[in-house]
Order: C-alpha cells, then structure tokens, then sequence
C-alpha cells in the first residue's frame, strides 16, 4: 500500500508533460481564437472533474476499474468498456513516444534512424509496464524528484531572458475574450487527465484521500500559462504559431552560461526523456491492467496457482506486443500533419470520455448500493 501523495505524483508527471507534447501546439495555433480563454474555463471544469472522480473512486477502496465494472455491469459490457478506455489510454503513449522520437531526430541526431531509436525506447516501456504498480509509483518519485528543479530552473531562464518579449504577450492577451473552440478547450483541461491512472493504482492506495486541491489548481495555472506563454514570448507572437515543437525551440533559443554543456536544450532533452518514458510505462501499465480485466484476468493474488500466473503473464506478453507493434507502424505509417491530427482526435475524445467514466462510476456506485439495500 502507497501513501496518498502519489496521487499528486500521478498530477504532476501529466502536467510536466503538459509542457512539451501536443497541448502547447494546439493552445498556441488556437492563440487569436480563445486560446486564453480556454485556460481560463479549464480551471473550474478539470478541477470540478477531478474532485468528482476523487469522491466516487473512495467509495470503491483498493478495487481498480476492472473490478468496479466487473462487478456491477454485465460481463460483456464491461469487456467492451475496458478494453476501449484501455487502448484509449494506450493511445496516449502512441502520440507521446512518436513525437519524440521524431523530436531526437530533429534537434539532437539526425543521422540515427528513428526507428532504432523507437525500438529503444519500446524495450524499455514494454519491460517498464510489466512491473508492478508500486514499484512503478517509486520510480516516478524519484523521477520527479529530479526532473522538477530543473524544469523550475529552465522556465525561470526563459521569463528572466532579456529577449523575451512581453509585447508579444501583451498582444495575445488582447484575444483573451474570444470564444474558446472545443478543441482548445479539450487541450487545456489535459493537464488534469492523470487523475484517470487511479483507475488502475487505486488498488494499492490506502485510505485514498486528497487534501490542498487548490495546490493542485495553483501547478495547473502554473503550468498552462507557461506553456503558452513562453513560446510567445521567446518566439514572438506570430513565429511562435509556425513551429511544430514550440517548447523545444523555446529552449533551443537558450544557453547555459558557465557549464559544460553550452546548450540548454541537451538538458531540456535529457529530462523530458526521462518523464517521456516513465509516462508512456504508465499509459502502458494502466492500459495493460485495464486490457485484461477486460478478458477477465484478475490481480494476482499470493494463493493463485502457478498455472493461473503462468496463463496471465503470457496474455500480458501478447498485449505489450500487440502495443509495441502498433506503435511502430504508427511511426512507419503516418507524418507528421497526421499526428498532428491524431493528437487532436484524441485529446476531444478524452475530455468526452472523462464525463462518460464519472457517469460509469456513479452508476455503478449506485448499482452497487442497490444490491447491498
């Protein structure tokens, strides 16, 4: 069993990763159209969405979305259910681990094919996400643990650069009243999505409780201002909206005075590597988890047979193959305007299926109560 801070842990590895992935490219692509105004009704709906979640799943203590599911619904339509929020989950990690690898060829080294790089990095998540689930949460605090200075020491580079234009900010913030659209939006309230790894590590949490919410909606703000912001003001308000990876040449545009390493981006890469991977081993971890019980597949229990552990971790083998060979094709196959695309597409299903996952569990809860009645 793991203490409640955990919880924050899971918060902060999605927000940090807020940072540098697909949001950051929306947000600012959308800067002219309420982008601003997105931010600011988030807040209030990642934050309502969060709390909710967090009351409903302390009504089901150490049982994960399998077994609330499993045992309310009938079997067929909790099947279905897993197994599409499971890939969905999954799929998260597809865009991620794409758009890195695709990040080492464009700014660190081009003359390596990337898909020996991505074979790397998925022998690493694959071995990664067969791992159990408290371990896995020790990891990622020691991550973090690392990983925060130095993302806290880079932004405070680029607000206290003397190139940084606070005009260009100014000039975006004019926009500040324009409707928002729902794909910006659906962008901006990402940053609260790693909540939803509770389906699967609510199992080990003992007497899950969250307490200072409001800590949790200062990181947010925190976060969504300066991954919008910075790339503005770095990269003008207009040049910033021309660039695929605007965090990356945020920091590409910095240098490290006094160090041995010139380049602030060798830095910046190191670290998002790291919460990079760690975040794709937990897509794939919750996604794994979420999959077979789906196929009625229970926890491993220390009175299971050898027979019965033999049986689940051979399935859990055909799933991480079955994820690392999509997300290689998915590398192989599409371009860059169609991840893009992709990234799109699921972050405006994700903010749907998050109101689709409360409804599931407040009737569930009530089913439950119904049965015990």
């Amino acid at each position: 069993m793991v203490k409640n801070k955990y919880f924050y842990y899971l918060f902060l590895l999605n927000a940090s990763i807020n940072l540098i992935n697909y949001v950051p490219r929306i947000l600012i692509q959308d800067r002219f159209q309420g982008a601003l105004m997105s931010i600011l009704i988030a807040i209030p709906v990642g934050l309502l969405c969060m709390f909710i979640f967090i009351k409903l799943i302390q009504k089901f203590p150490n049982e994960g979305l399998p077994e609330i599911l499993n045992s309310t619904f009938p079997r067929w339509l909790s099947t279905i259910l897993l197994i599409l929020y499971g890939l969905g989950w999954f799929f998260s990690s597809v865009i991620t681990l794409v758009s890195f690898v695709d990040i080492t060829s464009r700014y660190i080294n081009p003359d390596v094919a990337p898909q020996i790089v991505l074979i790397g990095f998925l022998v690493v998540v694959g071995l990664g996400a067969r791992l159990d689930s408290e371990s896995l949460l020790y990891a990622l605090e020691m991550i973090l643990y690392m990983a925060m200075p130095l993302i806290t020491y880079i932004s405070w580079r680029i607000f206290s650069n003397p190139y940084f234009s606070w005009d260009s900010v100014r000039q975006v913030i004019t926009y500040l009243w324009h409707l928002p659209t729902y794909r910006s939006l659906a962008a901006a309230t990402y940053i609260y999505t790693g909540y939803i790894n509770m389906v699967v590590f609510n199992r080990i949490f003992h007497k899950f409780k969250v307490r200072h919410i409001w800590a949790i909606g200062l990181v947010s703000i925190l976060a969504l201002v300066v991954s919008i912001i910075a790339p503005i003001g770095i990269l003008g308000a207009d040049g910033a909206g021309a660039h695929v990876y605007p965090a990356f040449s945020t920091v590409d545009a910095l240098r490290i005075r006094y160090f041995i390493i010139e380049r602030m981006i060798y830095v910046f890469f190191v670290v998002y590597m790291c919460l990079s991977l760690v975040n794709s081993v937990i897509h794939w971890h919750v996604g794994k988890e979420l999959i077979l019980g789906g196929l009625g597949q229970k926890t491993e229990q220390p009175s299971d047979l050898p027979k019965d552990i033999r049986k689940k971790r051979k399935l859990e083998w055909w799933v991480l193959g079955v994820f690392a060979s999509i997300t290689f094709c998915a590398m192989v196959i599409i371009n860059q305007y169609t991840l893009n695309d992709m990234a799109i597409v699921f972050l405006d299903v994700r903010f749907a299926g998050e109101f689709v996952l409360l409804a599931l569990l407040s009737a569930a809860l009530w089913r439950r109560r119904r049965k015990r009645a």
